[in-house]
């Protein structure tokens, strides 16, 4: 659980628990999870339209939640195995009914992953705002999404001067990630990495990773202290392992 949280409710949360369902009409209770705020208020306005299905009550920011919510909607940029860690934490936890992890795409590696972290589903970002909203009304039901039963945008359709996955490999540089991590967290090949990282250069005009992590400012992507806090141990923990 964290201290450093957004919370767009103040309403006490002690007449339900984490088991409680909703009742007919009311509104899920959602709290939105990444370690960037401005991808959170990105996800909060996509879903702003749908507030007779769905209350954004909280902004986890770096942490996990810790006041009941039916979902939590965790978006995995710039942090899949990260993502799955915590989402195994939420699950052990048992604050939250339903994990959600929202990402562009999902290998089968990553599929099961999440499941054995025990995640309700995973969701991709190629849905429309309106599709988002139905599959997180039925999960909250407890039915069985998958994540190749629906449709929406295609991600390459998407054009901006650093694509979705450029911005999350910039996140990465910035945070002091090498190409190898950085691999083995978003679930890619180093040479696929590799080539992502020359088109951030090639984008962003500049010829070495300190000035592009200088650029992830630009994108709000600054590097939260508890990833960094979390990448250091996780060095330190192979660092002890190693033969």
């Amino acid at each position: 659980m964290s201290p450093e949280r957004d919370t767009t409710s103040d309403e006490t949360t002690s007449a339900r628990t984490a088991s409680d369902a909703p009742s007919s009409g009311e509104p899920l209770r959602i709290s939105l999870v990444n370690d960037y705020e401005i991808i959170l208020h990105g996800l909060h306005a996509m879903l702003e339209p749908f507030t007779d299905r769905i209350r954004i009550v909280e902004h986890e920011i770096g942490g996990t939640p810790d006041r009941p919510v039916d979902i939590a909607l965790f978006d995995t940029f710039a942090g899949r195995r990260d993502a799955i860690d915590r989402a195994a934490a939420m699950a052990h936890e048992g604050v939250v009914d339903h994990i959600v992890l929202y990402t562009w795409d999902a290998s089968q590696q990553f599929l099961d992953a999440a499941r054995d972290a025990g995640v309700a589903a995973v969701l991709l970002k190629s849905l429309e705002a309106d599709q988002l909203a139905d599959a997180l009304v039925r999960i909250a039901a407890d039915e069985k999404v998958a994540v190749d039963e629906m449709h929406g945008r295609d991600p390459d359709g998407v054009r901006e001067v650093l694509s979705v996955r450029e911005r999350e490999v910039l996140a990465m540089l910035a945070l002091g990630y090498r190409n190898r991590e950085i691999a083995h967290e978003l679930f890619l090949s180093v040479d696929t990495v590799k080539t992502y990282v020359r088109r951030v250069f090639q984008k962003l005009g500049v010829h070495n990773r300190t000035q592009a992590a200088l650029r992830a400012r630009e994108y709000g992507l600054a590097p939260p202290q508890r990833r960094l806090d979390r990448l250091a141990t996780t060095r330190e923990r192979t660092r002890l392992d190693a033969p």
